[in-house]
């Protein structure tokens, strides 16, 4: 956007150097040397009118220049445009809280209390007492933050629930163990 308006300026400021009258700009001394003090009022104004032709031919390739790179520039945007909007239409891989914790894009924006992260135990769970780290098949790793036990049946890939909770807790609830405990991420895919 920003090379859109430099362009736009340099147009702009070759237009107005083009509507100058180039002997304005001379000193005494270049329009004595130049011979432009000899010439009588009729000579002078041809003279200005074949410097404003050419200066015109100048211009002309110098805008036409300057809007094929707008022109470019618009189709780059409409193509970014066009991407952003086909990524935000893709399926998402889980809820709204996950993709922003993986991208880090909303951090900071409340997730929906009701969005949840549905995938299944890589591995089995067994009994055990303290902390734990949870292998989801999605490839993501879930430790958990707080001690706790779980002395039930031995369960092969259960399906493992993770959602927020308030001040940035996650939540880890596996129904077929009846355990619900809270974790924090270690890797996210």
């Amino acid at each position: 956007m920003q090379k859109l308006a430099t362009w736009l300026g340099v147009l702009a400021l070759t237009t107005t150097l083009c509507a100058q009258d180039f002997t304005k700009s001379m000193t005494a001394e270049e329009r004595q040397a130049t011979g432009l003090d000899k010439l009588d009022a009729t000579e002078l104004a041809r003279l200005k009118a074949i410097v404003e032709r050419y200066k015109a031919g100048e211009v002309a390739v110098v805008q036409q220049a300057a809007e094929e790179k707008v022109a470019a520039a618009e189709v780059r945007m409409k193509a970014a445009e066009t991407k952003a909007a086909e990524a935000a239409t893709t399926e998402r891989k889980g809820p709204g809280w996950f993709t922003a914790l993986v991208t880090l894009q909303k951090a900071g924006s409340r997730p929906e209390a009701n969005e949840e992260l549905q995938l299944k135990l890589a591995g089995t769970l067994r009994t055990f007492s303290g902390k734990r780290s949870f292998t989801l098949d999605g490839g993501q790793v879930w430790t958990m933050i707080e001690v706790d036990s779980y002395a039930g049946p031995t369960l092969q890939n259960p399906v493992v629930h993770i959602y927020p909770g308030p001040f940035g807790v996650f939540w880890l609830r596996i129904p077929e163990a009846a355990l619900r405990v809270k974790v924090k991420p270690v890797k996210l895919e």
